[in-house]
């Protein structure tokens, strides 16, 4: 039995210690490269695997559209610190500053 990607994702993220390890690597991966657009998937995935967009954008007051057109990277500009910090405190999570890790 052959699982899709997707699939293997959405069982993976059921777990929040994952998901959350998910973004984090993410949100490394936006620094590093600075192409958002993974790191936006990457909070589509997890919201995705807690409910729906539209269940998720009316818990944190936002609208709907406005929020896919977020996470699918179809926005004219980046959105603001405080768009990505309510997304994700709207999941549980907060911005951080770490030291970067050196070899």
């Amino acid at each position: 039995m052959t699982v899709s990607h997707d699939d293997y994702m959405n069982e993976k993220l059921q777990d929040r210690e994952y998901q959350k390890g998910w973004l984090k690597i993410s949100i490394m991966d936006y620094i590093e490269t600075g192409d958002y657009s993974e790191f936006y998937r990457a909070l589509e995935q997890v919201i995705k695997a807690r409910g729906t967009i539209k269940e998720f954008a009316e818990s944190v007051g936002m609208d709907r559209s406005n929020l896919t057109e977020i996470l699918k990277c179809k926005t004219k500009s980046a959105p603001s610190i405080t768009t990505i910090g309510k997304i994700l405190k709207g999941l549980g999570y907060t911005l951080s500053v770490d030291n970067l890790q050196t070899a």
